[in-house]
């Protein structure tokens, strides 16, 4: 609005000046060197407006007219560049739809066009490898090193060239250098830790956790669990070293980071063991049953007290159990010991919570073993069947040692970080359920046995042991043809009434005889 008033004002000033000028009449006399000129008072202000305005408005105008081939050749190229990218988001739209073809011909058409190595050394890369074109694509990842801006997208697209190519060294050193350069960039930090991971690096993979923490990366509780399950790793690989020190405090940190770390804590008593420190590797052991009970740890519990009377040690394990009671490892540790110690009746009833559902195959042995010192190997046989059909159980470490491969170490450590447990479940069908009248009915104690009367048969009278001649003679007066059973409630009764006959009888043969 103001620039307006002020053209306007402008204007009127003007016109109010030529109107003026205009109305001047005479002559202007100009003397030079003894030359006169009479000059119209008119025409010579016309020329001074005139000089004027050539002084001020000459220099742009000569400077316009210089720079108008370079405007026009500044503007083809503009055309040039706009039809460069054109072709650059095309390129990139068509590797998007891996379209290979489309993609090579767009990215050719971004090179001739466009002055911007940086922008198109990409697209010929992708394009490249889209088309199958590896050498290409190395050689333009390659190119991409030299500028700074593109450096770090050479070095993902050199890193997947190796993955394909199977060179996990290679890749390793691209991804290294990726995530040196930008820390915070997560395939760079996943990149590192999965191939330290597959090689074994415990220790390279430890600080490339550490590095992401503090690029708030890995502040997962996955990474965390997964932090000490590689300490636990490297103490082992320490330890087998020799270098005892180092492995405790590798296994003492591990239980830190995860308390549920079994291995860890198997080693560290095993450590503190041989160093003569008995209270403290139980207290250890403890700490680690609280957390996560486990065969292993009563496994190493034994090896530690292994001097002592078998009543201590089995004191010492009941104290173990008492420390995480409701756990089902607790509960069969404690039914083993009852039973160990004679009380079977007492094992049953600790083991009892655990036969609902679907027992493992070691509950169901002990449950055998027990019904078999209660009430015999026939009673037992139904829980002997059960544990037959149960899937076998692996687990790692049941005789509190963790001595393992590389890819044992590996996946432990995966399946630690992701799900929290040493190892994954069977892959077998699970053990059929148990419903708990069943239970109850396989619990109960069996019948008495019924003996059966046995009848005197004739075969157990010739049995009879020394017949004397006066015996032969009775038996064979009183030999009679084997009648039919008369039922049992006529028996007495005929028998009392043939006795007073029997009587007569055998007096009426006295009186003849005499």
């Amino acid at each position: 609005m103001l620039k307006i008033f002020l053209y306007i004002v402008f204007v009127i000033i003007a016109a109010w000046v030529i109107t003026g000028l205009t109305g001047l009449s005479g002559f202007t006399v100009l003397e030079l060197e003894g030359t006169r000129v009479d000059v119209s008072t008119n025409l010579l202000i016309g020329l001074a407006i005139g000089a004027l305005i050539l002084f001020f408005f000459g220099g742009t105008v000569f400077s316009w007219l210089v720079s108008l081939p370079g405007k026009f050749k500044r503007r083809a190229e503009d055309r040039k560049r706009a039809r460069g990218m054109v072709a650059l988001t095309r390129g990139l739209e068509a590797v998007a739809a891996g379209d290979a073809a489309d993609a090579q011909r767009y990215a050719n058409t971004a090179a001739k066009t466009l002055a911007e190595p940086a922008l198109t050394r990409l697209l010929t890369a992708q394009a490249a490898q889209l088309a199958g074109d590896t050498d290409t694509a190395q050689l333009s990842y390659t190119a991409m090193l030299e500028a700074p801006e593109t450096e770090f997208l050479g070095l993902r697209g050199l890193y997947m060239q190796a993955i394909q190519s199977g060179d996990h060294e290679e890749a390793r050193a691209y991804a290294e250098r990726a995530f040196r350069l930008r820390p915070g960039t997560a395939w760079a930090f996943e990149s590192v830790l999965r191939l330290n991971l597959e090689r074994g690096a415990w220790g390279d993979a430890l600080e490339a956790l550490t590095l992401g923490r503090q690029n708030n990366i890995a502040d997962g509780l996955e990474y965390r669990r997964m932090e000490g399950a590689l300490l636990a790793a490297q103490a082992y690989a320490t330890d087998d070293a020799g270098e005892r020190g180092e492995a405790s405090k590798d296994a003492q940190a591990a239980l830190k980071k995860s308390p549920k770390l079994t291995p860890a804590a198997a080693l560290a008593a095993e450590i503190e063991l041989d160093a003569g420190h008995r209270a403290k590797a139980a207290r250890l052991l403890g700490d680690a049953w609280e957390a996560e009970p486990h065969p292993g740890l009563a496994a190493v519990m034994r090896r530690i007290f292994s001097h002592e009377r078998d009543e201590r040690v089995q004191g010492r394990l009941i104290k173990l159990t008492e420390r995480n009671p409701e756990h089902p490892e607790s509960r069969l540790l404690l039914a083993k010991l009852q039973l160990e110690g004679g009380d079977a009746a007492a094992a049953q009833e600790t083991l009892e919570p655990l036969l609902t559902g679907r027992p493992s195959r070691r509950v169901l042995d002990l449950m055998a073993e027990i019904t078999e010192a209660r009430y015999g190997t026939e009673a037992a046989k139904p829980w002997r069947d059960k544990a037959a059909a149960a899937p076998a159980e692996v687990i790692p470490g049941i005789d509190g040692t963790f001595h393992y491969t590389t890819e044992g170490w590996r996946r432990l450590i995966r399946e630690f970080s992701e799900f929290e447990r040493l190892a994954p479940p069977p892959l077998e069908v699970e053990t059929p359920e148990i419903a708990s009248d069943e239970v109850r009915a396989l619990l109960a104690p069996p019948p008495a046995p019924v003996v059966p009367d046995t009848p005197v048969t004739d075969e157990s009278e010739t049995a009879l042991p020394e017949e004397t001649e006066a015996d032969a003679e009775v038996t064979d007066e009183a030999e009679v043809e084997p009648e039919a059973e008369e039922p049992a409630a006529t028996d007495a009764s005929d028998d009392a009434s043939d006795e007073p006959d029997a009587a007569g009888s055998e007096d009426d043969k006295v009186a003849k005889s005499a």
